[in-house]
């Protein structure tokens, strides 16, 4: 059946440009000693083939309607072939940490060709002990953290023996795509309602402000971060079409630890990783500001029941990140502290009738409206909305397995954006929390020791709290 894109995932690709790349993706490491002979790509590719039928964003891709009047269409690709999709890579010895890092840099650079379904994978071997790197990408608009998450499992045991015979699926149904004449009066019909649509995220704004004012009243909370408020770094400027990426790991045990000795949660503990991590890393570069730095923070916004679909289901908060607060212990308060006033304003609905005024303005608009941007180079001239990204996403609790390989770790892969140089997206993996640092060369040539810096402020609080 066709489906049209909700205004999220519309946005998604009208506001993608040469240098905003909005996919999203991972990087898996596979302990390859574990299979017998090893793990190939021919054995990798043949398990991807007998289960893409399960799952529908890599069959389909997008059909754009005329002029961008309207929403774009999901149909069944008929020429689907997944050779188009994969590829085998082997790494440049030495085949360590760093020269992943720069595959998977390349990887994330190339933009998602729209002609297929919007997905990528590349094959990596040559590490130096000894593993495999599988390297995904699906474009935002299919799927948001948690999707990409459910689709991941949808390639993955719980066993080290696959639960599905390793042959192709059965072919799924084309669909007549509707022709260009049917897309442009679809697109009239649709600009029409714009005014209608407008009414609900109005409502919902005027009572969101009142929830705001009453938020700044409230004694027990501090101010909210809003928009705009943070200070501009080396890594809000405008981004290249290059990207950069690091990673790191650390003991999910390390981290209740910390939980638990403090009072807070897993997520604040993670955030402020993050903050000291930063604070160090600008106050090496000399460039610590004064002020605390602010990060978006998406917020999944499904419903049980919508549990296992794709497509985007998101809102999100600002966060404030003390990195002007000297103490550890002192920055881990700050940081829960900050995280209940940021629920407070998520609880006003603000974020929520932001989401709502996105399903207004046609594609077209969106699309003119980033590329004007872009053009007017408008990302210098203000502040930055907000300085980075960080998104936690849950993973599996229990191991997981890739064509009888064990998955060692799974390193997230986000987008960053014009003047919002830097993401850190962070996934719970087993007992362990694998974080994936995104951005680009030309702004922070050095991002791995900013992915250095995690394990060390983890060090720091498990010092302060024993």
């Amino acid at each position: 059946m066709l489906r049209r894109l909700n205004a999220i995932d519309a946005d998604m690709l009208s506001a993608e440009t040469p240098t905003w790349h909005l996919h999203v993706g991972g990087v898996m490491l596979l302990d390859a000693s574990a299979v017998p002979g090893g793990l190939s790509f021919d054995t990798v590719k043949a398990g991807l083939a007998a289960r893409v039928g399960q799952a529908a964003p890599l069959r389909e891709r997008v059909v754009p309607v005329p002029l961008g009047l309207d929403r774009p269409l999901w149909v069944t690709d008929p020429a689907f072939d997944v050779d188009a999709h994969v590829r085998h890579v082997r790494l440049t010895p030495p085949g360590g940490r760093h020269e992943l890092g720069e595959i998977v840099g390349e990887f994330a650079a190339m933009k998602l060709d729209r002609r297929r379904p919007l997905w990528e994978m590349w094959f990596v071997d040559g590490l130096d002990d000894g593993r495999v790197a599988v390297l995904t990408k699906v474009h935002h608009a299919a799927v948001d953290g948690v999707a990409a998450a459910f689709l991941m499992a949808q390639f993955l045991d719980t066993q080290p023996h696959p639960t599905v015979p390793r042959r192709a699926t059965t072919p799924v149904p084309t669909e007549r795509v509707p022709s260009q004449l049917e897309l442009f009066l679809r697109g009239l019909g649709s600009m029409a309602y714009t005014p209608l649509r407008a009414a609900r995220p109005l409502r919902r704004t005027v009572s969101s402000v009142r929830g705001i004012l009453g938020l700044r009243h409230s004694r027990h909370l501090g101010s909210p971060v809003t928009p705009f408020r943070g200070p501009r770094t080396s890594f809000n400027r405008p981004v290249t079409a290059n990207r950069s990426f690091a990673f790191t790991a650390v003991p999910l045990a390390d981290v209740k630890a910390i939980k638990n000795a403090f009072g807070t949660t897993v997520n604040d503990v993670v955030l402020a990783l993050c903050t000291t991590a930063l604070r160090r890393y600008l106050q090496r570069r000399d460039e610590l500001p004064d002020t605390p730095l602010t990060a978006a923070v998406p917020v999944s916004t499904r419903t049980q029941g919508e549990m296992g679909s794709y497509g985007n289901r998101v809102s999100g908060l600002f966060a404030m990140l003390p990195t002007d607060v000297a103490d550890p212990i002192e920055r881990l308060r700050a940081v829960r502290g900050a995280a209940e006033v940021a629920k407070g304003l998520y609880a006003s609905g603000v974020e929520d009738a932001l989401m709502e005024w996105a399903d207004v303005p046609p594609p077209v608009a969106i699309a003119l409206g980033v590329r004007l941007f872009t053009w007017t180079h408008l990302a210098e001239k203000v502040p930055p909305i907000f300085n980075l990204l960080i998104s936690n996403v849950p993973g599996s609790p229990v191991p997981l397995y890739l064509a009888g390989a064990p998955v060692a770790a799974i390193y997230p892969l986000g987008p960053v954006l014009d003047n919002i140089g830097l993401n850190i997206t962070i996934l719970s993996h087993v007992d362990q929390i694998d974080f994936g640092l995104v951005s680009c060369p030309e702004l922070m040539p050095d991002l791995w020791d900013l992915a250095d810096e995690i394990p060390d402020a983890l060090a720091e609080l498990i010092s302060a709290a024993r």
